[in-house]
């Protein structure tokens, strides 16, 4: 192994050891921002997509920047964001790629192709697209931008920024379960919600389960309250989010 590579590899030990004890979203970005600032990135951003059904999903995705420009930060925020192809193709994806890259996707709709005109225009360099996965179909978006002019990364410099942000976003996914543990439902309320889930009507719940309608209703307007959700579908997702099913 020759020298830099020993050092990125000693870098990156570091950072788990340091991400692993890390108690606040605010500590661990900041333990990302110092990494990825000391292996040369000029950009870093970190877009998290809670899976349907997760009380925090909403439509307005949550987006953390560091070293983009403050006029497109605001740009992105208010008239991007919602248009940015690069997320959408992340999330269905297993392995990182190039920002230059999405040109070359064959699904682009006209304010996707308008993106990508104003991010060239921006002249930001390329970038880095890193898919990551956590429990219960919580993902995220990693971007590492290079700056103007910067040439691509190696592979084993890629397939090192994809370990490091993976890692990461199961760090952030372990303080996000820490601060909020989630919903505690009875076993029998887990047990209707599952067949809830399947599409069973309380009728059939109730002889499968040799109980009355009656207690099956009251055992999911139970599960209803404590999902603060209002009707069935919504509860099986959120269920399937909270990994109860």
């Amino acid at each position: 192994m020759n020298k830099q590579a020993q050092v990125s590899l000693d870098r990156f030990t570091e950072f788990m050891a340091s991400a692993r004890r890390s108690q606040t979203a605010d500590e661990l970005r900041e333990l990302l921002v110092d990494y990825f600032t000391s292996v040369g990135m000029a950009m870093m951003s970190y877009h998290h997509l809670p899976p349907f059904g997760a009380a925090d999903r909403s439509p307005h995705i949550t987006v953390t920047a560091h070293g983009f420009p403050i006029d497109w930060v605001k740009r992105y925020e208010l008239e991007f964001q919602s248009i940015d192809p690069i997320p959408r193709h992340a999330s269905q994806a297993t392995h990182s790629f190039f920002w230059s890259d999405a040109r070359a996707f064959n699904d682009l709709s006209e304010d996707e192709r308008y993106y990508l005109d104003e991010l060239e225009k921006e002249t930001l360099g390329d970038g880095l697209a890193i898919p990551v996965f956590g429990p219960f179909g919580r993902g995220g978006y990693v971007g590492l931008g290079f700056g103007p002019g910067e040439p691509r990364p190696p592979l084993s410099s890629v397939n090192l920024f994809q370990s490091v942000c993976q890692f990461g976003h199961q760090e952030f996914c372990r303080i996000l379960f820490t601060r909020d543990p989630g919903v505690a439902l009875s076993p029998r309320e887990i047990e209707i919600l599952r067949w809830v889930s399947q599409g069973k009507s309380n009728a059939v719940i109730a002889e499968i389960l040799s109980i009355s309608a009656h207690t099956v209703d009251t055992h999911l307007r139970r599960t209803f309250e404590k999902l603060s959700v209002k009707d069935r579908t919504t509860a099986a997702l959120r269920g399937s989010a909270l990994g109860l099913l």
